[in-house]
């Protein structure tokens, strides 16, 4: 009996190395050999010559820079609107008392979008709320002009709150409803009571689904090809140097890098907040 055992965890084994092997491998592949190529390109010349040059034409007429704080911003704000909208959504299918068909209608509509590819999104908002759209037709009127800022946020929004929703959804599931009855027989006010049961456990997946949301709509490249308009964004510019009229790799290999600022400065602030702790 012991003999089985020891063969069967000797297998178990043998297909974990396999495992981690065929992941080292794609990792070599298709992340650490495209890093290695991107970083030549960046910091060579079409002839192959080394140089800095590159980084001067990005950044001579305040493109990037200027396409950099509009990704911050509308990324941001589109995050921050997405996890608060998603909260409540979450909320209201596991701590309310409303019918089981339509929390599974809430649930089903809510990760829905996770399926169309980003590009489609705009067609959507054009289709619906563009001049000669949809809803516009049926009420006479067009909401708000799409193009640009707004049409960022909006589409971001649709875009990012699936896995918000699946985040925050997740989590509460493993809240016990009991604590909030707890906390209001102990004499904890409404609010208080909410917050140290409901707010306090999901902190971290709060700024989990922040963080997640900001990186998918800053690195996203189909909702603002469809409706950006003149507000560009580093995804947008990325795009149009590497796959423009014109296509310029090396260019487009020094956007890419700035691309990566905001994770490695998540990365190094996650990695002081352990050293402190």
């Amino acid at each position: 009996m012991t003999k089985i055992k020891d063969m069967f965890k000797e297998i178990r084994n043998k297909q974990m190395r396999a495992a981690f092997y065929v992941v080292l491998l794609f990792f070599f592949i298709f992340i650490f050999i495209p890093a290695v190529v991107l970083l030549k390109n960046a910091f060579t010349l079409n002839s192959g010559a080394f140089s800095l040059g590159n980084f001067a034409s990005v950044f001579k007429y305040g493109k990037l820079q200027t396409a950099f704080l509009h990704s911050v911003n509308v990324s941001l704000l589109s995050a921050l609107i997405t996890t608060i909208l998603a909260f409540v959504l979450a909320y209201t299918v596991n701590f309310t008392n409303i019918p089981l068909w339509a929390k599974k209608t809430l649930r089903t509509l809510a990760v829905f979008p996770m399926l169309i590819p980003t590009i489609t999104y705009g067609f959507a908002i054009i289709y619906s709320f563009g001049k000669n759209g949809l809803l516009t037709r049926l009420i006479g009127k067009q909401f708000f002009d799409f193009y640009g800022f707004k049409g960022l946020i909006f589409g971001y929004m649709i875009y990012t709150f699936p896995i918000s929703f699946t985040l925050l959804t997740n989590t509460m599931a493993y809240i016990d409803r009991r604590y909030i009855v707890v906390c209001r027989l102990m004499g904890d006010s409404r609010l208080r009571s909410f917050f140290s049961a409901v707010i306090q456990p999901l902190l971290g997946t709060i700024a989990v689904s922040v963080v997640q949301s900001f990186f998918l709509a800053f690195t996203d490249f189909g909702i603002p090809a469809s409706i950006g308009g003149r507000y560009t964004v580093v995804a947008g510019l990325l795009y149009n140097t590497m796959l423009g009229s014109l296509p310029d790799f090396h260019q487009g290999s020094v956007i890419a890098l700035c691309m990566l600022l905001p994770p490695d400065m998540l990365c190094h602030l996650s990695m002081t907040k352990q050293t402190l702790i």
